[in-house]
């Protein structure tokens, strides 16, 4: 069949000269060729900072090793009594999560105490700060109810026109 020609209704058009093709074919050998080489280099890298910390992180974002007692990504921590009465004195005395140098630092204090991680402490401070607004928000709704069943229509027609008023 010719470049071009008509075969029971189908039209063939050729889009590459075969060169063009034999040089796409080489590209891709050798974009493969460099993905097996960085998957390779990935995995010794892998396999060279999972000896330096002793441990097998799974998770992306663990904390790097820097001293001080460490747990695996895959244990799960669970805090002294210690641990937990330092953290609380430290969420009530402070405001909001600690900046990363202050978690390390906490770190740092709470490692004398059990095995600890930055991760851990980060997480303790954003579900201690979580469980506290769901407190407060638990708390704040069933004062405001009880306070407008009290009021009749008309007391809240008052009240709503005194604001209004300049």
């Amino acid at each position: 069949m010719a470049e071009g020609a008509a075969e029971e209704g189908v039209l063939c058009v050729k889009v590459m000269t075969d060169e063009q093709m034999e040089v796409l074919r080489s590209q891709i050998s050798a974009y493969a060729t460099i993905c097996e080489q960085l998957v390779e280099m990935h995995r010794t890298m892998t396999a060279q900072q999972d000896s330096f910390s002793g441990t097998r992180s799974s998770h992306p974002f663990a904390d790097p090793p820097s001293g001080g007692a460490k747990i695996s990504a895959k244990q799960r921590w669970t805090p002294t009594a210690v641990q937990v009465r330092m953290l609380e004195s430290m969420f009530y005395h402070g405001n909001g999560t600690p900046s990363k140098q202050r978690i390390k630092e906490i770190t740092s204090e709470l490692s004398q105490h059990g095995q600890i991680s930055e991760t851990n402490v980060y997480n303790w401070f954003q579900n201690r700060r979580a469980r506290s607004k769901r407190k407060q928000a638990f708390a704040a709704p069933s004062n405001t109810e009880s306070e407008a069943e009290e009021e009749s229509p008309s007391e809240k027609k008052a009240k709503k026109e005194m604001h209004l008023q300049p």
